[in-house]
């Protein structure tokens, strides 16, 4: 049960700023609400994938671990291709879809490092976690950069489709306000 303590921990947290930041509110309309809404499960999602323990495993790639205290890291990218390395870009693919929702004017380069910073909330968390409860979590070079790469994707394509005749439907969805042509 301890072993819970991160996912529990950081639902609540997102529970309670999802109800302070009044966002239900703040965007009354289907589409912003929807996309409000399914953020909320995709980030739950994500924590229950991440920050639960371990039951089931992807067949990886043999790599060379770093041990800190007992915590296994990887520190070393691209020593092999999985099926992990893969699953990683789909998972964070939607992050890049909500970074976009969320401000299509977001920059390229923001929007890189939103992906990085929300890679890296996860791997440090495992590391950190897995220390002091145990989780069977391995903190990896390569998932760093299988997810950023994940979101730069998703924001892209975003990107792309709103610019090639999706805008009018993707704006039912966008928290931000785009002038309509």
């Amino acid at each position: 049960m301890r072993a819970w303590l991160p996912f529990i921990f950081y639902f609540g947290l997102e529970i309670v700023l999802f109800v302070a930041s009044d966002c239900w509110n703040r965007h009354p309309r289907w589409g912003e609400r929807v996309t409000t809404v399914s953020f909320v499960v995709y980030v739950t999602a994500v924590m229950w994938l991440c920050l639960t323990p371990a039951h089931f495993s992807f067949l990886s790639a043999p790599k060379a671990l770093f041990y800190f205290h007992g915590v296994p890291f990887n520190a070393i990218p691209f020593q092999g291709f999985s099926p992990e390395f893969f699953l990683n870009i789909v998972m964070t693919f939607p992050l890049g879809v909500y970074i976009f929702l969320f401000n299509y004017r977001t920059p390229f380069e923001r929007a890189i490092l939103y992906g990085l910073c929300f890679s890296l909330f996860i791997e440090i968390n495992q590391f950190v976690w897995d220390y002091f409860l145990n989780l069977q979590r391995l903190a990896d070079i390569d998932d760093l950069i299988t997810n950023t790469l994940g979101a730069v994707i998703g924001f892209s394509l975003m990107i792309i489709l709103y610019q090639n005749g999706w805008r009018k439907f993707l704006q039912r969805f966008m928290l931000t306000r785009a002038e309509i042509c």
